[in-house]
């Protein structure tokens, strides 16, 4: 489930923030940038990333609406680590920094949620890091899968729906891999009815068959 702002939270934060549209594939900030802002996504999603020295996009989380980003580069360098890329028309809150730890300084329920966050993402870094290393790329795909359902999926008439349109290039760059050896896994799991798509939508018919799959996988 994921962590999100209420409106409360959202209210309090717009009257110190300004608003700000993005087109699709239109940049809210890249990597080497001039760190000025913190935001909050209020419509849209967003995705962030890095790139490997191999010139790699590694899709670190998508953000959705109620969600938090920039905050995790604070205390770092002046500098941008990361890219924050709409993937859809979106609108993002932003703050000045300085007017940032002002507002959470008089905002201890806000500051809560914000290492909430936090923390729910570190979890999620953390667990795909061991998977990179010990898992097969089936394996990798299977907890992505369940991964998603878990933040993002929807009761459906054909099991659950993972809300959230992904490309074959964006899941194989969150799983670590090529997109021909993604297309090839997902085929093999439409084809085994562990999975379907449609428009670009996928169902998971039994989650607990999908995820006992992963047994026989690694």
């Amino acid at each position: 489930m994921l962590i999100l702002l209420d409106n409360r939270h959202l209210d309090r934060f717009k009257s110190y923030s300004s608003v700000h549209a993005f087109n699709k594939n239109e940049y809210v900030f890249q990597a080497s940038t001039p760190k000025k802002y913190f935001y909050i996504l209020v419509s849209g999603r967003v995705k962030l990333s890095r790139v490997s020295s191999e010139g790699r996009e590694v899709i670190q989380w998508f953000c959705f609406p109620g969600e938090i980003f920039g905050i995790s580069e604070i205390t770092e360098t002046n500098q941008h680590a990361t890219y924050a890329q709409c993937c859809e028309s979106s609108e993002v809150y932003a703050i000045p920094l300085n007017q940032f730890q002002e507002f959470i300084t008089h905002s201890p329920e806000f500051a809560m949620k914000v290492i909430e966050q936090l923390s729910e993402r570190l979890k999620i870094v953390g667990d795909s890091l061991l998977n990179f290393t010990s898992d097969s790329v089936m394996t990798r795909l299977i907890k992505l899968l369940t991964r998603l359902n878990m933040y993002f999926g929807v009761e459906h008439k054909k099991g659950s729906l993972i809300d959230v349109k992904l490309t074959h290039k964006e899941i194989s760059d969150m799983v670590g891999t090529c997109r021909q050896s993604i297309t090839t896994a997902l085929g093999e799991l439409k084809s085994g009815g562990y999975i379907e798509i449609v428009d670009s939508l996928l169902y998971i018919p039994s989650v607990s068959k999908l995820e006992d799959l992963i047994k026989h996988k690694s």
